[in-house]
């Protein structure tokens, strides 16, 4: 998002927690390295106004919960209009009723988030839907035959449903479909664990079935080589316009596979199966060598959804939206 306003033309500065994407920002992008804790809230906040202030910052736009109540207050000390992105639940990025008030314009990437929201009276009108969005694709490399790719964080929750594909999917389906692999993509702290249980898997079936990929800065030419990624949210996106079929799911919500029938319907949940169960061996099981027995079929039906995708999440509009955004809060303010 930063690159693309700056793109755009825009002054743009950044601040938050180091990290490998730093390197990802254009060189005319400001990053200031700062971590948001509770414990230094004061600090922080103080530092902020000095800032922006300093700096002439004419919008603050915050993510999650910290950085959203610490803009919300320097906002009110500056008179500097404040938009606030929710990406998981209003409960958590919104804990606060003055997080709630002070920002002129809440974005949500998802409808289902905003309308399901335990404060959606409060917050409604003044609430838009903008989701993310994906970089345009070029020439894409070949798809690796049967080859499945899982993309998240690595921790205590996501381990648990990886932990139950390497234990009991992925032995009985590699019998199956001897070629098949499945790609692990992300870090955390499970992630030894994670290649203990992988390193057994592919002792026992005597080749590499499970592949630990770890962090992969650039992770989208990994996924068009997938035959299929599991995944939600911006997973989910990217896959889908890379032209790689796409299973919904995580640890609490066992999905099905996008297709043109669904795909409207997991738009407004940002492709997550709400209302679903949790993932259980033989509903996945089923899902998975039923994907691998139809692979071609698929695979030429997400090449339509790839256009659909593409069309719907296009950078160029969406920053526009953001921008437009911008100019009615900063207008506001004059007024």
């Amino acid at each position: 998002m930063a690159n693309s306003l700056s793109d755009a033309g825009e002054d743009v500065h950044v601040i938050g927690a180091k990290g490998r994407q730093v390197s990802q920002l254009r060189k005319n992008v400001h990053f200031v390295p700062m971590r948001m804790r509770s414990a230094l809230l004061p600090f922080q906040y103080i530092y902020l106004i000095i800032y922006v202030i300093k700096h002439k910052i004419q919008i603050l736009h915050a993510h999650q919960r910290l950085p959203i109540l610490i803009s919300s207050l320097a906002g009110k000390i500056t008179g500097i209009p404040v938009i606030a992105t929710v990406h998981g639940r209003t409960r958590f990025d919104l804990r606060t009723s003055f997080s709630r008030k002070y920002p002129a314009r809440i974005i949500f990437v998802s409808r289902h988030v905003l309308e399901v929201s335990a404060k959606y009276d409060e917050i409604k009108s003044k609430s838009v839907i903008i989701p993310n969005w994906v970089s345009l694709t070029g020439e894409q490399p070949g798809k690796i035959p049967y080859s499945i790719s899982y993309v998240s964080r690595i921790d205590r929750k996501h381990s648990a449903l990886i932990l139950m594909i390497i234990r009991e999917i992925l032995y009985d389906l590699a019998i199956k479909f001897p070629e098949m692999t499945f790609r692990i993509i992300g870090e955390g702290n499970y992630l030894d664990q994670i290649k203990k249980e992988a390193e057994l898997l592919n002792l026992k079936l005597n080749r590499e079935v499970c592949i630990i990929c770890g962090f992969i800065l650039n992770v989208k030419e990994k996924l068009q080589e997938s035959e299929l990624i599991i995944g939600v949210g911006r997973v989910a996106i990217e896959g889908l316009a890379s032209g790689v079929p796409v299973l919904s799911m995580n640890q609490q919500r066992m999905g099905s596979v996008i297709s043109l029938e669904n795909y409207a319907d997991y738009k407004l949940k940002n492709f997550v199966s709400t209302g679903s169960a949790p993932p259980d061996k033989a509903g996945l099981m089923n899902i998975l060598a039923d994907f691998f027995r139809n692979r071609e079929t698929c695979e030429k039906e997400t090449l339509k959804l790839k256009e659909l995708v593409i069309g719907d999440y296009n950078p160029v509009k969406i920053t526009e939206e953001i921008l437009e955004i911008y100019r009615s809060a900063i207008n506001q303010k004059t007024d």
